[in-house]
């Protein structure tokens, strides 16, 4: 066989696999020294697994998660006239705790899914300083870096190499996580190896490359390496197509007409319930830059969304999987709140959903402020989604907070009680037990002087409170006393800008954001 064509066959299987893909030569079955990290770590991994999906292309917020009785948003959206972008307050499916929000008539999978208590809806999330770019965001939510930081790696890849320092010398039986695609993105690739997969089509054959003798000549020398490293990336495929095969149906009936979405979460359903070890894994459903035509085009993306969350759903609990599988959605950025005639242009702050059994659902945040934005007409941040992804690491992978700052995330984030259980099944989370909280500087934005309130630093060592620039530099530090209320800050000379400010006590850091105008 040339060359050429093996490297067409190999194409042709869909299956793109880490060592494919800048890897240096794994030892495929190595095995790994006694009390290793990679061993003690991977003893002790719990068995939970998060689907991530991602709407790409920027998801209007206002039109998903619908302030029905905001007067505002329906003049902002033109309401009544021929240009009308809002969605009809009797067509809102009303969230049954909440007097003032609904979804979108076409989640009506998610609104069943959310009178059960198994839907988070976080509002208003974002981050300081938002980027209106499609690639630049997306960089931004896929890395978890700052705005101003240009990071090639990602959050959970990241995590994963902090976890796992054996890879790739050593690698587990089953992929750490699963992207469905041609190719990883930020999120799976870490500052030195990349920690996942890309998968294309679950029909992949192992062992093609092997059924031609190579040529004893240069190119036949290059095609054999090829084959060596395909061969050793057969100990993931051969797990993947075993547990594809082990689990020859869904439980539960799928949409299928035109819902790739549905299509993906129907195998990743087999893929778990066939034991396959994978922990992560990312779904990307585009056409959500809804500019133009967006009632039209939103309502079918939501229609296709709910539907196929909802029968994963439904399958996880028909296999009995449902208490250690969840799923959130992500998008690079929410829209503005004034329609631009058919559409809406990109925005900020938008809302976010966590869905499964082992979610405390309901909705976390406020409605968002639609008379006080931000220039040009944008939602304020009310969460940072790196609060989600510490939320997730630490709630829901039990990882402590060595794990999750400064390797995963650039700095401890403020976590929300959104998962019912953390680390092992049936571990309450111990987060928000009590004990230590920090709350929002006041007046904020500040100007010569604000307030932070502090409460539950008990530890008779007191706490430390400390505020960093953009760059992660310390602009102030001060030790606060057990039992300390909150801490009076003059910011008369720090330059106007965002910061973030810490708060530490018995081990436990707490985080919020605070900017400075003068």
């Amino acid at each position: 066989m040339k060359r050429r064509t093996f490297i067409q066959r190999l194409a042709s299987t869909g299956i793109v696999l880490p060592i494919a893909m800048g890897l240096p030569k794994m030892r495929a079955f190595a095995k790994s020294p006694a009390g290793s990290p990679f061993m003690r770590l991977a003893s002790s991994t719990n068995d939970h697994v998060m689907v991530l999906i991602r709407l790409a292309g920027g998801n209007d917020g206002l039109n998903t998660v619908v302030p029905y009785t905001d007067s505002t948003y329906y003049t902002a959206r033109k309401q009544g006239q021929a240009d009308d972008c809002s969605i009809a307050a009797d067509t809102v499916l009303k969230l049954p705790d909440h007097q003032s929000l609904g979804l979108h008539p076409s989640l009506a999978g998610l609104h069943e899914l959310y009178g059960e208590q198994k839907v988070a809806v976080i509002q208003n999330v974002g981050y300081p300083n938002q980027n209106l770019s499609h690639f630049r965001s997306t960089d931004i939510w896929l890395s978890g870096s700052d705005y101003n930081v240009y990071d090639n790696a990602g959050w959970y890849a990241k995590y994963l190499e902090e976890k796992y320092p054996d890879y790739p010398s050593v690698l587990p039986s089953d992929p750490f996580a699963i992207e469905f695609g041609t190719f990883l993105s930020t999120t799976l690739i870490g500052e030195n190896n990349n920690m996942g997969i890309a998968l294309a089509d679950l029909s992949y054959i192992p062992g093609q490359p092997g059924v031609d003798p190579v040529r004893t000549t240069h190119a036949g020398d290059e095609e054999a390496y090829v084959r060596s490293i395909d061969q050793q990336s057969n100990i993931f495929s051969n797990s993947i197509i075993a547990a594809y095969a082990k689990v020859l149906a869904n439980k539960v009936t799928y949409p299928t007409t035109g819902n790739l979405l549905a299509t993906v979460l129907s195998g990743v359903a087999r893929l778990i319930a066939g034991g396959l070890g994978t922990q992560f894994y990312i779904v990307n459903a585009g056409g959500y830059d809804t500019h133009s035509d967006q009632l039209t085009r939103q309502k079918t993306l939501h229609q296709q969304l709910a539907d196929a969350v909802k029968a994963f759903q439904r399958d996880m609990e028909a296999f009995g999987l449902d208490q250690r599988v969840s799923m959130m959605t992500i998008s690079e950025f929410g829209r503005r709140v004034a329609s631009n005639g058919t559409g809406t242009d990109h925005g900020s702050a938008a809302p976010q959903f966590v869905i499964g059994s082992s979610v405390n659902g309901g909705v976390f945040g406020t409605d968002p402020n639609l008379t006080d934005l931000e220039s040009p007409g944008n939602i304020k941040m009310q969460y940072d989604f790196r609060q989600i992804y510490a939320s997730v690491l630490g709630q829901w992978y039990g990882a402590t907070d060595d794990f999750i700052a400064p390797k995963a995330l650039p700095r401890q984030f403020d976590q929300l009680p959104i998962f019912k259980t953390s680390g092992q099944s049936g571990v309450q989370t111990p987060q928000f037990a009590g004990a230590l909280q920090l709350g929002q500087n006041f007046p904020n934005p500040a100007n010569g002087s604000t307030v932070i309130p502090l409460q539950g630093v008990f530890d008779a060592a007191g706490g430390r409170l400390a505020i960093y620039d953009v760059n992660g530099g310390v602009v102030f530090s001060q030790t606060i006393a057990p039992g300390q209320s909150e801490l009076e800050l003059s910011t008369r000379g720090m330059a106007s800008g965002t910061y973030v400010y810490e708060l530490t006590s018995a081990g436990v850091r707490r985080s919020r954001t605070m900017i400075v105008s003068h």
